[in-house]
């Protein structure tokens, strides 16, 4: 579980962790009814936007009646008496709210150590930067969608968000060994980008920044709309072009980059979206709860209830809740592919995998 250890802080909640991902394998092996609670909360502050980008459908719509600063706080309440280890501050744009300090830091208070932050770094300015640090986030996913301002600005919709993204992620990075940040880049794999990760891969060994691969699909909440259906689907030969330079890179300096196990995920994802053969650990391991109060469901299953109208203890120990993650730990579910390095990260097999193609035993491109 490696670099997903890494992101929880403090040594009893790894432990809670890697206990976590012990019971996940009594769950595959022994008892596939077992009840498992979530330890990470994954909290949609705000399911609006500032970027319009075309392998996502939320900035297309306006969401109202989100949760209050009050609301918000009263579930971060809720989270921390469940145990929650990690909260995950995402969007849409979650800088987007005026009150997205003062929830993090509510959070912190409440005793919840990891905190994180999902951000296009548009906002990410001198004064939002360090409110969200002395707010207690210490951990930064930044989206960056290509390697310069013609495929990253094409991609999110609005000329100029390249140039300002990297210079608020670069400012970011200056103060990380000063706090003690983990910061990553994403960068979504797409039909209109996937020719740039080669790139990609160099730009980040360049910053020095860990790269990690969304993959586009259609089949996630705020992702299903007929732009992204477009984007999500890559042809094979298109995919094993990219690819072929990527092992290329890969072998000459893997630093900063993502496992060989990731890659070939990545090379099945736009033929076998499910993958069946990997069990959901991201759907037992997260609870999420929406910026309207809906909780439940995954990324490619709806939610089925509201915190405005029921506890989250209660909604978690429910029947709906127990089945649907029995189902969705299984993949009898619609498949999105979202957080597969998690899936990959409790699974031997794949460090095995690694270890063959280093040992030149793999390929990520199979010899024509």
């Amino acid at each position: 579980m490696g670099q997903h250890a890494q992101a929880v802080r403090g040594l009893p909640d790894r432990a809670r962790l890697g206990l976590f991902f012990g019971r996940m394998s009594v769950k595959e092996h022994v008892a596939p009814n077992l009840h498992v609670r979530p330890l990470v909360a994954e909290l949609f502050l705000t399911d609006n936007c500032n970027l319009k980008c075309i392998s996502c459908a939320c900035w297309r719509t306006v969401t109202r009646s989100e949760l209050t600063t009050e609301e918000w706080c009263g579930v971060v309440d809720q989270l921390a008496r469940l145990g929650i280890i990690k909260a995950n501050f995402t969007g849409g744009e979650p800088l987007l709210r005026r009150d997205a300090p003062q929830i993090m830091e509510h959070a912190t208070a409440c005793g919840i150590r990891s905190i994180h932050l999902n951000t296009n770094a548009i906002l990410l300015d001198e004064r939002r930067r360090n409110a969200v640090i002395a707010a207690g986030v210490r951990s930064f996913n930044v989206s960056v969608d290509g390697p310069d301002a013609d495929v990253h600005d094409k991609v999110r919709g609005v000329a100029g968000s390249f140039d300002r993204t990297l210079a608020n992620l670069s400012e970011l990075l200056a103060i990380r060994e000063l706090y003690g940040l983990r910061v990553r880049m994403n960068f979504t794999v797409m039909r209109s980008n996937i020719e740039a990760l080669p790139e990609m891969m160099r730009l980040a060994q360049r910053l020095q920044i860990r790269l990690y691969l969304n993959l586009a699909t259609d089949r996630t909440f705020l992702f299903r709309d007929g732009q992204v259906s477009i984007e999500s689907r890559v042809a094979d030969e298109l995919v094993d072009k990219t690819l072929a330079e990527v092992e290329s890179i890969l072998r000459s300096n893997p630093a900063y980059l993502p496992r060989f196990a990731e890659l070939r995920y990545l090379r099945r994802h736009f033929r076998d979206v499910v993958q069946r053969d990997l069990p959901c650990v991201e759907s037992q391991l997260k609870l999420m709860v929406h910026s309207q109060g809906d909780v439940g469901g995954c990324w490619g299953h709806d939610p089925h209830a509201n915190v405005r109208d029921i506890p989250l203890a209660d909604i978690v120990a429910s029947d709906r809740y127990r089945d649907d993650h029995a189902r969705f730990f299984r993949k009898d579910c619609s498949g999105c592919g979202s957080n597969y390095s998690l899936n990959l990260s409790w699974r031997p097999r794949s460090y095995v995998d690694d270890w063959l193609w280093r040992t030149g035993r793999r390929r990520l491109v199979p010899a024509s």
